[in-house]
């Protein structure tokens, strides 16, 4: 059996990057679709899931990775959150005894006019629709029971869950290992100096190859016969 430790935020491949630049646990498209390809036939991959959620797509993007396979199964350790309690649907899902499931509306930060603010709220009711769908498949509740738990942010415990039909039963064993986090890590006072530090190594790598190329100039030109030389 393999394990995949999918822990901290939700969020997109390129934000994988900034949070591996800080050494920060995150959980991205990627990782998964790599722990996937190295998976031997025949071999089980184990995911311990511990996430306070982070970026819709990215765990709607898992999740499809993830769903209709015959070859995964997810234990919730701590916490699934949010967009981590998506993933958490996409197999066959057990919960330790103290873990909690967490679902609620999708939210952005917005700012504009009227029709932008109304356009992003449109945009959310169909994120909100999406994501019920993914809890309403794999417990037979209604889309309507769905959002509804959604519409109260609603904190399941592991029996509950289980009694909702949301995962499908308790590890009776305990985990050497959970940790979940609340919210993303990245700040975006991080992001500015990752950015910053990007762009200082594009220089310096920009600068040393030029200065390389000078070198190998001068090294030809010296290597070159002089004009008296040449005909002589």
């Amino acid at each position: 059996m393999a394990i995949l430790r999918l822990n901290g935020d939700v969020v997109d491949n390129e934000w994988g990057e900034i949070y591996d630049y800080y050494g920060i646990d995150c959980i991205t498209p990627k990782k998964t679709a790599v722990a996937l390809a190295e998976l031997a036939d025949g071999d089980t991959l184990h995911i311990k899931l511990n996430s306070g959620g982070g970026h819709v797509m990215a765990g709607q993007e898992i999740y499809a990775l993830l769903r209709d396979r015959d070859d995964v199964d997810i234990e919730v350790e701590s916490l699934a959150a949010s967009a981590a309690s998506v993933i958490a649907m996409a197999a066959p899902c057990k919960m330790l005894p103290t873990a909690l499931l967490m679902v609620h509306r999708a939210w952005i930060s917005s700012s504009g006019n009227k029709n932008d603010l109304e356009r992003d709220a449109r945009a959310l009711s169909a994120v909100d629709e999406a994501l019920s769908a993914a809890y309403s498949e794999k417990s037979g509740m209604s889309k309507e029971d769905a959002l509804a738990l959604m519409d109260a942010e609603t904190w399941l415990t592991a029996e509950r869950a289980v009694e909702l039909g949301l995962v499908d039963g308790i590890s009776k064993r305990a985990s050497k290992k959970a940790a979940a986090s609340a919210g993303l890590a990245v700040t975006d006072d991080m992001v500015a100096e990752y950015k910053r530090a990007m762009a200082e190594r594009k220089a310096t790598k920009e600068r040393e190859d030029a200065e390389l190329k000078a070198l190998l100039d001068d090294l030809k030109k010296t290597a070159e016969p002089k004009g008296d030389e040449a005909h002589e």
